[in-house]
C-alpha cells in the first residue's frame, strides 16, 4: 500500500479501536478537550481583550502614532492643530484619524424615555468598580472622531450617511450626529424613524444622520451610544477656539499605510514631522522638546502593549499557566493509554507474529492517539466558544448604558482555528508517543495472562502520575499565591479612612458658561449644605489619594543641592482629620493657601533623617516631564516651612515610594476644581441618596459622581489586574486539580481491572482483603509523593522568583506550600480509594478465570 492509503488504513482501525472502548475514550477525550479547552479560551481571550486590532477593513493596514521623549512617557495624544498639520504633510498614510472618547449630557428626543438613576447600572456598578453618577443630568458615551474617520476605517453607515457625505456648508448648518446600532436598538428600538430626528448633547443641538453597524468599536473597546464629528468640538464646549488650541492633546492618532509603505518608512516621515511641530509649540511648553516618533500596529490601547509591564507579565503567566494545564492533560491521557496498551498486549503481539514491524505498530498507535487529540479539540472549540460568548454578553451587559457598551470579538478565525488544530495533534502525539513506545516494546515479550506490567511500564506509568500532580501543585500554589497578593494589595492599611469617606466629583456643563464667582458661590452651597445633611461627620476638598498617585514634585533642601521628588496632593487643613490621617509630629495649615508643607513620615525620612523637619524648608517645584499642575512654583523659589509630619498612606502604586508624600495648601478660590471628600457617620449607599437629592436641588444642571475611597481603589488598573490575574488563576488551577484527581482516579481504576487476576491469586494464596487494599494504595500513592515532592520544589523557586513582582509576596510562603500539599495528598488518597476498595470485592473464583 502506499503511504497515503496506509495513513487512510491506520486511521479507520483507529476509529474501530475507539469505538471497542466507547467509556474510556470518552473520558480519555473528554480530560484532552479540558486541557485542549483552557489554552483555546486563554488564547482567544488574549486575542480579543490584549491584541485586538482596530475594528477596520484590513486591520493589518492600520497604525497608532506616538511621541516619545527623552526620559518622559510616551506621548500618545495630539492636539487638533498638531493633528492638521500631520494629516496634511504625511505621504505615508492612505488617511490619518483623531479620535477621543467623552461623556456628555445627554438630552433626550421626545418620546424616549431617560434612563440615569442614582444607583450604578450593570453587575460592574453593583460591585463598586464604576464611579456612580448622582443629579438629574443623564451622561452618555460619544466618540469625537475626525470627519473622515469612518473612510479610513473602511466602515459604512448602515442607514443614513456619515460625516464625509457632509461638506463643510451642511456640517455647519445642521451639525449631525451617528447613533450606534446597539443604542439605536436599545433606546430608540431600531426605528429607522429616528434618523433626522434632533437630539441635544451638552445643551447643543444635532440631527441624527446615520447608525452605525452592529457593535462596530472603530479604535475603542465598546461601542458609544453616539459619534460626533471634530468640527462640533466648539459647540459641545461652548468655546469658539476649542479646536485651535495647540498645547491642549486630548487626541489619538492612526494612520492607514499607503501601499508598500512599512511601519519603520512610516516612522522615519513622522520623525522629520515631529521635529516641524517642535517649531510650532511655545519655546517653554512640554511638547517644544525634541522626540521620537513611534508608530506600532493598530490598536486601541494608547500605547505599545510593550509599555503595559504588569498586564503582559499578567498574559505571560497566564499563558504559562494553560500550558501547564495542557501538559497536565496529556500526561493524563499518556497514563490512560499506557494501561489501555497493556490490556492490548496480546493484540500487539499477534499482530507482530503476523510480520508487523515495531515502526508499524508505533505508528498505529500514534495515530490513534492523534485521533483523540483531534476530536478533543473539535469538543474544546465548541464548548469553549459556547462559553466565551456567554462571557463577552454578560461582560457587555455589565456596563451600564451610559458608558457603552464593551464588545469582545471571540468568533474563531483562521488564527484560532489553526492553533487549536495545532495543539489538539501536538497534545495527542505527545500523550500517545510514550505509551506507542513501550507498548511496542512491551508486545515484543513474552505475556502472561496475569495483568501484571513489567518494571519499566510500571516506572513510566509513575513518572506521568508524578508530572501531574507535580504541574497541578504547581498551578494550585500559584493560584493560592495570586489571590493572596490580590487580597493583601486591597486589604493592607492605606492609612486613612476607605469605607466612610465618600468623593463627589463635580462637572459644571461648559455649555452653559459658568462664571469663575458662579462655580465658588455653588460649590460653597454645595459644601455647606451637605455639611448639614444628618450623618455627615465632615467636610473637604482634595483629590482623593488614589486619583493623586501619579503627580510628582522635586523638594531641594536649602543645605543640599539635590532634589527628591516626592508625590504631591494640595489639601484643606481640615484634609487629615477627615480624612483620619493622624499627625505625628507638629500640625495642619493654619488657613488656606498658608506657604507651608505637611509631609508624611516616610518623606521626613528621605530628607531628614533621623531628625525632627517640623520647622526646616524646602523649595517645591515641578518635575520635568512628568505630571503636574504646579505651574506657579518653581524649585529656585520661595522657601516652605514645613508644619507636620503625618503618618503614612498608599495610594495605588505597589511601589516602596509611594508613601512619600508632600502635602501643600489648597487656596480657597481653587476649591471649585477639586472633589469634595464627605466622611459619613451612617451607612454611605443613604448618603448617596441624600447627595443625589442635594444636587439635583441645588443646580439640576450639574454633573457629578460619587464613590467610596474603597471603590475608588477597585476602580484603579492594579486592582482589577492583579483581582482578574487571581480569579484567571484560581479558574486554571482547580482545572488542573480535577484534571489530575481524574487522571488518578481513572489510571488507578484501570490498572486494578487489568490486575484482577493478580489479585485474586494473591487473596487465593491467603491475602486478606486489607493486604489488597494496603497494597494498591502503596503502589498509587508511591507517584503522589514523587509528585509532590517535585511540584513543592518547583513551586517554591517559583514563589521565590515572584517575591519581588507580586505586591504582598516577599519570599516563599512554606506554611501555605505545605498546607495545598497535604490537601493535594489527602484528595490524591480520596481518588485512589474507591478503585482500591473495589479490588478487595473481588471474588478469587471469578478472578482467576478473568483475562
Amino acid at each position: 500500500m502506499t503511504l497515503p492509503e496506509t495513513i487512510l488504513h491506520d486511521v479507520r482501525y483507529g476509529f474501530r479501536m475507539l469505538r471497542r472502548s466507547p467509556g474510556t475514550t470518552l473520558v480519555t477525550i473528554l480530560v484532552l478537550a479540558a486541557g485542549i479547552g483552557v489554552s483555546t479560551a486563554v488564547f482567544t481571550g488574549y486575542k480579543a481583550m490584549v491584541a485586538r486590532p482596530l475594528d477596520a477593513h484590513a486591520p493589518e493596514e492600520m497604525v497608532n502614532l506616538g511621541l516619545k521623549r527623552d526620559s518622559a512617557a510616551p506621548q500618545y495624544s495630539f492636539s487638533y492643530p498638531d493633528y492638521e498639520v500631520l494629516r496634511d504633510s504625511l505621504h505615508c498614510f492612505n488617511g490619518l484619524i483623531a479620535f477621543r472618547p467623552a461623556q456628555l449630557v445627554y438630552s433626550a428626543v421626545s418620546g424616549v424615555r431617560k434612563e440615569r438613576a442614582p444607583s450604578p447600572g450593570g453587575a460592574l456598578g453593583q460591585l463598586g468598580l464604576l464611579r456612580q453618577g448622582v443629579g438629574s443630568a443623564e451622561t452618555a458615551s460619544v466618540f469625537m472622531v475626525s470627519e473622515n474617520y469612518f473612510r479610513v476605517l473602511g466602515v459604512s453607515m448602515i442607514q443614513g450617511r456619515g460625516f464625509e457625505a457632509m461638506g463643510p456648508a451642511e456640517l455647519a448648518a445642521a451639525p449631525p450626529v451617528l447613533l450606534s446600532e446597539n443604542y439605536w436598538q436599545r433606546r430608540f428600538g431600531g426605528d429607522v424613524a429616528a434618523i433626522g430626528k434632533t437630539i441635544y448633547l451638552n445643551g447643543a443641538a444635532f440631527t441624527i444622520s446615520g447608525i452605525t453597524p452592529h457593535n462596530f468599536v472603530g479604535t475603542g473597546v465598546g461601542a458609544p451610544a453616539f459619534w460626533l464629528p471634530l468640527s462640533a468640538e466648539p459647540l459641545v464646549h461652548g468655546d469658539p477656539q476649542w479646536l485651535r488650541n495647540r498645547e491642549e492633546q486630548p487626541y489619538r492618532l492612526f494612520g492607514r499605510l499607503a501601499p508598500g509603505v512599512s511601519a519603520a518608512g512610516a516612522r522615519a516621515e513622522v520623525n522629520a514631522a515631529a521635529e516641524h511641530l517642535r517649531s510650532l509649540h511655545a519655546p517653554r511648553s512640554a511638547w517644544s522638546k525634541q522626540a521620537s516618533a513611534l508608530v506600532w500596529p493598530g490598536s486601541p490601547f494608547p500605547l505599545p502593549l510593550t509599555e503595559y509591564g504588569g498586564l503582559m507579565l499578567a498574559t505571560i503567566l497566564v499563558l504559562a499557566a494553560a500550558g501547564m494545564v495542557l501538559v497536565v492533560a496529556s500526561a493524563n491521557v499518556g497514563s490512560l493509554q499506557l494501561a489501555r496498551s497493556r490490556a492490548r498486549e496480546n493484540e500487539m503481539r499477534t499482530r507482530l507474529s503476523l510480520g508487523a514491524s515495531r515502526s508499524r505498530l508505533v505508528r498505529q498507535l500514534i495515530t490513534e492517539s492523534a485521533l483523540i487529540g483531534v476530536l478533543a479539540g473539535a469538543l474544546a472549540l465548541l464548548l469553549t466558544q459556547a462559553m466565551l460568548h456567554q462571557a463577552a454578553a454578560m461582560m457587555a451587559n455589565a456596563v451600564p448604558g451610559e458608558y457603552g457598551g464593551l464588545v469582545f470579538d471571540v468568533a474563531p478565525d483562521l488564527e484560532i482555528f489553526a492553533f487549536v488544530c495545532a495543539i489538539s495533534l501536538i497534545a495527542g502525539l505527545l500523550s500517545g508517543l510514550a505509551p506507542a513506545m513501550e507498548g511496542s516494546r512491551f508486545s515484543l515479550s513474552s505475556g502472561s495472562r496475569g495483568g501484571t506490567a513489567s518494571a519499566r511500564s510500571r516506572r513510566l506509568q509513575d513518572a506521568l502520575v508524578i508530572a501531574q500532580v507535580a504541574l497541578s501543585l504547581v498551578l494550585v500554589a500559584a493560584a493560592n499565591t495570586a489571590i493572596r497578593s490580590s487580597v493583601r494589595s486591597v486589604s493592607i492599611d492605606t492609612g486613612y479612612e476607605t469605607q466612610q469617606v465618600l468623593a463627589l466629583s463635580v462637572q459644571f456643563p461648559e455649555t452653559l458658561k459658568y462664571s469663575a464667582p458662579q462655580k465658588r458661590n455653588l460649590i460653597e452651597e454645595l459644601r455647606t449644605r451637605l455639611a448639614a445633611l444628618p450623618g455627615v461627620g465632615g467636610v473637604t476638598s482634595a483629590r482623593p489619594p488614589v486619583d493623586a498617585g501619579s503627580r510628582t514634585i522635586a523638594a531641594t533642601l536649602e543645605a543640599a543641592p539635590t532634589q527628591s521628588v516626592l508625590h504631591y496632593t494640595r489639601v484643606e487643613p481640615n484634609y487629615f482629620e477627615t480624612l483620619a490621617i493622624p499627625f505625628q509630629r507638629g500640625g495642619s495649615f493654619p488657613q488656606h493657601g498658608s506657604r507651608g508643607v505637611v509631609l508624611s513620615e516616610s518623606a521626613a525620612a528621605a530628607l531628614w533623617p533621623g531628625q525632627n523637619p517640623v520647622g526646616r524648608s524646602l523649595r517645591p517645584g515641578p518635575v520635568d516631564d512628568r505630571r503636574h499642575e504646579l505651574n506657579d512654583m518653581v524649585a529656585d523659589g520661595p522657601a516652605y516651612t514645613v508644619l507636620g509630619v503625618v503618618r503614612d498612606t498608599r495610594a495605588v502604586e505597589f511601589h516602596p515610594t509611594d508613601s512619600q508624600r508632600i502635602y501643600l495648601s489648597l487656596p480657597a478660590d481653587e476649591l471649585r476644581n477639586y472633589p469634595i471628600l464627605v466622611r459619613t457617620r451612617t451607612d454611605p449607599e443613604q448618603l448617596v441618596r441624600a447627595i443625589d437629592a442635594l444636587l439635583a436641588s441645588v443646580d439640576p444642571n450639574l454633573m457629578a459622581d460619587c464613590s467610596t475611597l474603597a471603590q475608588l481603589q477597585h476602580q484603579t488598573a492594579p486592582f482589577i489586574v492583579a483581582a482578574l490575574t487571581a480569579l484567571i488563576a484560581s479558574s486554571i488551577g482547580l482545572v488542573a486539580l480535577l484534571l489530575a484527581l481524574l487522571g488518578i482516579w481513572s489510571t488507578v481504576s484501570y490498572i486494578v481491572v487489568l490486575r484482577t487476576r493478580e489479585v485474586g491469586i494473591r487473596m487465593a494464596m491467603g491475602a486478606q482483603r486489607s493486604d489488597v487494599l494496603q497494597l494498591i494504595l502503596k503502589e498509587s500513592v508511591r507517584p503522589i509523593l514523587g509528585g509532590l515532592v517535585a511540584g513543592g520544589v518547583l513551586a517554591a523557586g517559583g514563589s521565590y522568583s515572584a517575591r519581588g513582582v507580586l505586591y504582598g509576596m516577599n519570599g516563599i510562603d512554606w506554611l501555605s506550600l505545605a498546607v495545598d500539599s497535604v490537601g493535594f495528598l489527602i484528595i490524591g488518597l480520596l481518588a485512589c480509594y474507591p478503585p482500591a476498595w473495589r479490588a478487595t470485592r473481588v471474588d478469587p473464583q471469578v478472578a482467576l478465570r478473568h483475562e
